[in-house]
C-alpha cells in the first residue's frame, strides 16, 4: 500500500515467508531482525482474551496447547488516501469520507447469515488472497 508523499512510511521489518503449518499468519512470516531479549515482556492471556497491539511491534506466542482454536484478528485504519497496490482490494470506511475511492466499499449486511453477504465475503476473500499470496505457488 502506498500512503500520500506528505506522510512518511514507516519501513517494513524484514521477514521471511515460511508456510509453516503452525503459523497464524497468512504466509507463515518470520522477522529477519535481531530482537533485544531484554526489551521482551510476556503477557499470558485467557481465554476470551486479546492482544491489540502497534502493526510494527514484534510479537509472537508459542504452539497453542489447548484443544480450541487460537483466533487471529486484523484490524487496519488507514487515511483515504492509502492505495492497495497490488490487486483490488475492500474497505469499509468508518468516519469521513472516502473521496479517493482507492477500495471498493465494504457493505454492511442486513441480518445474521444474509445469504447474499455471505456470497459477497467469499468473494472478497478470494480477492484478498490473491493480493496475500500474491508470488507464491499458494492460491488460499
Amino acid at each position: 500500500m502506498a500512503g500520500s508523499p506528505d506522510r512518511p512510511q514507516a519501513r517494513q521489518i524484514p521477514y521471511r515467508d515460511s508456510f509453516a503449518k503452525h503459523n497464524l499468519l497468512t504466509r507463515g512470516q518470520e522477522v529477519m531482525v535481531e530482537v533485544d531479549h531484554s526489551q521482551w515482556r510476556i503477557t499470558t492471556l485467557g481465554p476470551g482474551k486479546m492482544s491489540p497491539h502497534y502493526v510494527r511491534l514484534v510479537h509472537g506466542s508459542p504452539p497453542n496447547p489447548s484443544g480450541d482454536r487460537r483466533i487471529g484478528f486484523a484490524i487496519r485504519y488507514i487515511p483515504t488516501d492509502v492505495a492497495q497496490l497490488a490487486g483490488e482490494d475492500s474497505a469499509t470506511l468508518v468516519r469521513g469520507e472516502g473521496r479517493d475511492r482507492h477500495f471498493i466499499p465494504g457493505p454492511q449486511p442486513s441480518r445474521d447469515l444474509d445469504l447474499e453477504f455471505v456470497a459477497l465475503h467469499r468473494t472478497v476473500t478470494e480477492r484478498s488472497a490473491r493480493i496475500l499470496y500474491r508470488g507464491t505457488d499458494v492460491a488460499s
